[in-house]
């Protein structure tokens, strides 16, 4: 019950978020995070690779080493699974907004539409999806921890990368974590406590 109440949840402030965006009242907030961007070669180089952890290719090759090294074979294809019906919702919700991408320190080369971030929403529900496994796993209670830190800041910087890559704007990053979130949860309720997949 609780996990429908937050999926609900987040799915509504990702619906409010959404129109604030398309009435252009984020305009300003989007405006203020790039002001205080500062650019170096080194955050760029470094920036430039945690974002590439949570590309399409990336992960495509994470989920095919799972399939092929874990032995129970459900927990790799309810991942790639997963990942298949949320690289679907990022083409619907990005050809449903239509928002252009900001072209303000462009450091990297996109196609596509901006909102919402599609790279921020392969971290939160690919990296989300394996923080739950974690949680449910036998794993000793500092490691599950150390783990779940770990991956939820690597979620954070990916979607700051899109900004300070020039290819997101803020309110695209939060809406993408907002509704990747959502979805999240709805998937994690289904496969797990409805039909028991993992």
């Amino acid at each position: 019950m609780i996990m429908l109440i937050s999926f609900i949840s987040l799915f509504v402030l990702f619906l409010i978020w959404s129109i604030l965006m398309l009435q252009k009242k984020l305009d300003h907030i989007d405006n203020q995070c790039y002001s205080k961007i500062k650019i170096t070669k080194l955050k760029t180089k470094i920036f430039k690779g945690l974002t590439f952890l949570a590309s399409a290719k990336f992960v495509a090759i994470l989920c095919i080493i799972l399939l092929i090294f874990i032995e129970n074979k459900r927990i790799p294809i309810a991942i790639i699974i997963n990942m298949l019906i949320m690289w679907g919702l990022i083409g619907i919700l990005k050809k449903t907004f239509k928002r252009e991408r900001p072209n303000i320190n462009r450091l990297v080369d996109e196609k596509g539409y901006s909102y919402p971030s599609g790279h921020t929403m392969t971290a939160t529900i690919f990296y989300g999806f394996i923080i739950f496994l974690i949680i449910i796993s036998n794993l000793i209670l500092p490691l599950k921890i150390t783990l779940t830190t770990i991956l939820v800041i690597l979620v954070l910087l990916v979607g700051y990368t899109r900004i300070y890559l020039g290819v997101h704007y803020l309110s695209d990053v939060i809406g993408a974590l907002l509704f990747g979130s959502s979805y999240l949860l709805l998937y994690i309720f289904f496969t797990y406590f409805i039909l028991n997949l993992i």
